[in-house]
C-alpha cells in the first residue's frame, strides 16, 4: 500500500513468477525446488507436458522487488502492477528438468509423459519492473539448483519429505 499524501491508500500489485530456491519456509512443491529434490534423493521424476514455459524467481530476488516497491515513492507505484522475474528465467519444462540432470548426473531417469494443454504454459515479460526501477534478478535457476543441491547433500534439510516442506495435499498446519 502507497499513501497519496491525504492518507487515502492506494496499491500496486507485484506479480511474481514461479518461486524457487532456499528460504526459512522451504518449499518442495515448487517446480525447481521439486524436480532438483526428487532427482536428487529419488533419482527420478515424472515430468508432465515437458514443452510448456514458466517463469521463475528466486525468493531472494522477490524480496528484494518487494523492498524496492515499498521504499519507491508513491507517485511510483501507486495503482500500479509489475511483473516480477526476468525474460532471462523463462524455461520450458523440459530444459528445467535437463538443467537439473545435468547438476544431478546422467544416473537419474526423466519420464516425459506427454500433455497436449496445460492452461499455466506461458512466459512473461518483465520490462515494467526493468525500466522504471532497473530491477535486474541477481540469481539464476541454475544457481538455485545448485544451492538446493548443496543444502540436501549438506543435511541443512535433512527431511525433505516432511509435509511442511508442501502446500499440497489440502490443509495443513504450520507448527
Amino acid at each position: 500500500l502507497a499513501h497519496d499524501g491525504h492518507g487515502a491508500p492506494s496499491m500496486c500489485l507485484l506479480r511474481f513468477a514461479t518461486l524457487y530456491g532456499l528460504s526459512p519456509r522451504m518449499r518442495f512443491d515448487l517446480t525447481v525446488n521439486e524436480f532438483t529434490m526428487e532427482l536428487l534423493t529419488r533419482h527420478k521424476i515424472a515430468l508432465y507436458g515437458e514443452q510448456f514455459w514458466r517463469p521463475y524467481v528466486h525468493v531472494g530476488d522477490a524480496a528484494r522487488a518487494i523492498h524496492l516497491v515499498l521504499h519507491a515513492p508513491a507517485d511510483v507505484v501507486a495503482d500500479e502492477a509489475f511483473n516480477v522475474g526476468d525474460a532471462s528465467q523463462n524455461y520450458q519444462k523440459g530444459q528445467l528438468a535437463d538443467l537439473v540432470r545435468a547438476r544431478i548426473g546422467d544416473h537419474v531417469h526423466i519420464e516425459r509423459v506427454h500433455r497436449a494443454e496445460d492452461p499455466r504454459d506461458y512466459r512473461v515479460a518483465f520490462d515494467k519492473i526493468q525500466q522504471r526501477f532497473g530491477f535486474r534478478v541477481t540469481r539464476t535457476v541454475d544457481a538455485g539448483v545448485c544451492e538446493i543441491i548443496e543444502a540436501l547433500s549438506t543435511g541443512v534439510i535433512a527431511d525433505p519429505e516432511h509435509p511442511r516442506y508442501r502446500n499440497t495435499g489440502g490443509l495443513r498446519q504450520l507448527t
